[in-house]
């Protein structure tokens, strides 16, 4: 956890990429330090049964198919949010909204995808259904962005949205502010303008390329010299001379007398960090029209636009809500040459702006692990598609992210993660490995290697890396080694990956995107039974089941003292412990009580099932209930789907 941190030192801080060590290896990891900053309010008077409680929303995710999706009806309570129309396929995604007291539901879309014919072929994502509002609205969009403003200035691109939380019914904004090279999210209480949460949501990784290989980019004649603008607008990219300030980018256009971009060097105004930005950037686009049938990132036609020559010895790249932006690299071993040179990363961070406009997968743990783990997966499909049209011709298609820019004197360090066998770079190859941690935004880069590894087993077949003591870095584990996967190969697995993960709704879990994938397998092919099982082993392959987040079954009907909850519980969770105290009128004492305030909440209830308490937030020195009338008691957990807390226990009761 990083201590408060002032405007200037959270840009720092967002663009300090690291080299981690786990297990003796040195991590090849391209990622900048982002903590999930979760700031606590000051302690306020506890909910009682007397004040507006909402009912606590269960979780509503589906993934349906078959005659569950033809039966789905379309909730009253929703809005259209896009709809992306696949003609090779010949599916149509619908996108709906969920909006209640005003506000969008924070987690609640779904995801339709229908054939020609309009049958519903597959329904993916979450709703909500009874939710009501709690409070009042008396914050205005702008006044919570003025909260906002006070941390990190008021500069940039700003998206202020009024949401509601499903698990308690109380608004909040949230409050996007985009600048180049940083990306703070803030949720504000839309009722008493307090700061509930923040965190950084940056997502970062005969004309000459970076790695010295011809290339021909589409160049624009402006009446004086040729501007590295594509004809048709498509592209644009910029030299940022160098620049690490967020205010100077994306910086000055690459223009050349000549069309000849050949003037070499590794920094500022070389040519060859442009053109594999402007070229990859091409690239990437045909992939999404020519294999999904998508337009651009936004499915709208919208211009890619790249800065190069970013900072000084700069070890990075990130996508910022709106461009990408290419560091140099220190040019050192164990570091990087200009990352604008990998085909994987350029087509990595351009797809953070398809996740941006489809699922927006909140970048914090299993979703945000979902959300670079969907990157990685266009991006080594695309080198498949390069190296299948001929467009990356001195590449050969891997598994590896980044061997391209990595510097390193051996071949056995390539890249810095490694689908084939995420462990080689100290990342998660299982669940029950996952990282669940605060660091990196709840390791959403380590936790990507579950995932991933269930994708390249999907494409390849076979067994878990970490099952053998061959190729898997030393890492062994007996876990499901019992899965074997058939492979289909990468044509159908992007299919079915690319209409599941942009159909998620933000807060999705690893649970969720398998559920997903296999309702998109069975609408994409729904004649295909192979196809469909071996979707479902793969993710069973890497400890991941369908369904809801994968918790536990973790009511205890016979609760005995002391009872507690995990430490740390899980996300998307709610337990109920009951207590049978043998006679009324007791209190339960906590020991331990420690839950993300204004998110997550632990309930007193009595035999009847009535909410007498709901208490949020960390409880210095223990605590101690309302009275429980009755004999029996109950202690409920509910928990949303990020940030997680010790949780609780009971060590007795006291009357």
């Amino acid at each position: 956890m990083l201590p408060h941190l002032t405007s200037a030192s959270r840009e720092r801080a967002a663009s300090i990429a690291v080299l981690r060590h786990t297990q003796g290896v040195i991590l090849k990891r391209l990622f900048s330090v982002l903590l999930v900053l979760t700031f606590a309010l000051s302690a306020g008077t506890q909910v009682r049964a007397a004040q507006p409680t909402a009912p606590a929303a269960t979780s509503g995710f589906r993934a349906q198919s078959g005659s569950e999706a033809r039966a789905f009806r379309v909730p009253t309570d929703v809005r259209v949010a896009w709809t992306a129309t696949d003609a090779r396929a010949g599916i149509v995604q619908t996108r709906y909204e969920q909006v209640v007291g005003g506000a969008d539901v924070y987690g609640g879309q779904v995801t339709t995808l229908r054939n020609r014919a309009g049958d519903t072929l597959a329904v993916i994502g979450a709703h909500y259904p009874g939710l009501k509002a709690v409070g009042s609205v008396k914050l205005t969009g702008q006044a919570a962005r003025d909260v906002a403003a006070r941390e990190v200035g008021s500069h940039g691109k700003w998206e202020v949205t009024l949401s509601i939380s499903p698990q308690t019914g109380k608004r909040f904004y949230v409050v996007d502010t985009q600048r180049f090279t940083a990306r703070w999210i803030f949720h504000i209480d839309a009722e008493t303008g307090k700061k509930l949460k923040e965190y950084n949501a940056l997502q970062h990784s005969d004309d000459v390329g970076v790695k010295g290989d011809s290339k021909q980019i589409d160049a624009k004649w402006n009446g004086t010299s040729y501007e590295m603008t594509s004809v048709d607008g498509r592209q644009k990219t910029y030299v940022a001379k160098q620049t690490q300030s967020s205010r100077k980018l994306p910086g000055t256009m690459f223009t050349d007398a000549d069309n000849t971009w050949d003037l070499l060097g590794r920094t500022s105004p070389s040519h060859p960090a442009g053109v594999d930005a402007h070229y990859y950037s091409n690239v990437t686009d045909d992939y999404y029209r020519l294999t999904f049938n998508r337009d651009s990132l936004d499915d709208g036609g919208t211009t890619m636009v790249s800065s190069v020559h970013y900072g000084t010895s700069y070890d990075n790249a990130f996508w910022n809500g709106s461009q990408m932006v290419y560091g140099d690299g220190s040019q050192t071993e164990g570091g990087f040459r200009e990352l604008s040179g990998g085909l994987d990363v350029v087509a990595h961070e351009l797809t953070h702006g398809v996740t941006d406009y489809t699922s927006n997968l909140v970048y914090q743990d299993e979703s945000g692990a979902l959300n670079e783990a969907f990157s990685d997966m266009m991006g080594n499909s695309r080198e498949f598609f390069a190296q299948a049209n001929g467009s990356d011709p001195i590449v050969t298609a891997d598994w590896h992210i980044g061997e391209d820019v990595y510097i390193s004197s051996t071949t056995a360090e390539a890249g810095f993660r490694n689908m084939a066998d995420p462990m080689e770079d100290g990342d998660a190859d299982h669940y029950s490995e996952r990282y669940t941690g605060t660091e990196d935004n709840g390791g959403v880069h380590s936790n990507s290697g579950i995932p991933n590894h269930a994708y390249y087993l999907l494409v390849n077949g076979g067994q878990n890396a970490g099952c053998d003591t061959i190729d898997s870095g030393g890492h062994t584990h007996t876990a499901d080694c019992d899965v074997m996967v058939t492979s289909i190969g990468v044509e159908k697995a992007q299919q079915i990956f690319y209409k599941a993960f942009t159909s998620l709704n933000p807060t999705a879990t690893m649970g969720n995107a398998d559920a997903a994938t296999e309702a998109a397998a069975q609408a994409l092919y729904p004649n295909d039974t192979a196809t469909l099982s071996s979707t479902s082993a793969a993710w069973q392959a890497v400890g991941v089941y369908a369904g809801a987040a994968p918790a536990p079954t973790c009511d205890v009907a016979n609760a005995t003292i002391p009872f507690e909850s995990e430490h740390p519980y899980k996300n998307n969770t709610a337990c109920t412990w009951t207590f049978d105290a043998g006679t009324p009128n007791f209190r339960f004492h906590f020991s331990l009580l420690d839950v993300e305030r204004n998110y997550d909440y632990v309930d007193i209830l009595d035999a009847n099932g009535k909410v007498l308490e709901s208490v949020t937030g960390p409880k210095r020195g223990g605590y101690t209930s309302v009275i429980v009338p009755t004999s029996v008691g109950k202690v409920r957990l509910r928990t949303d789907a990020s940030v997680t807390k010790q949780g609780f226990t009971v060590d007795s009761v006291v009357r």
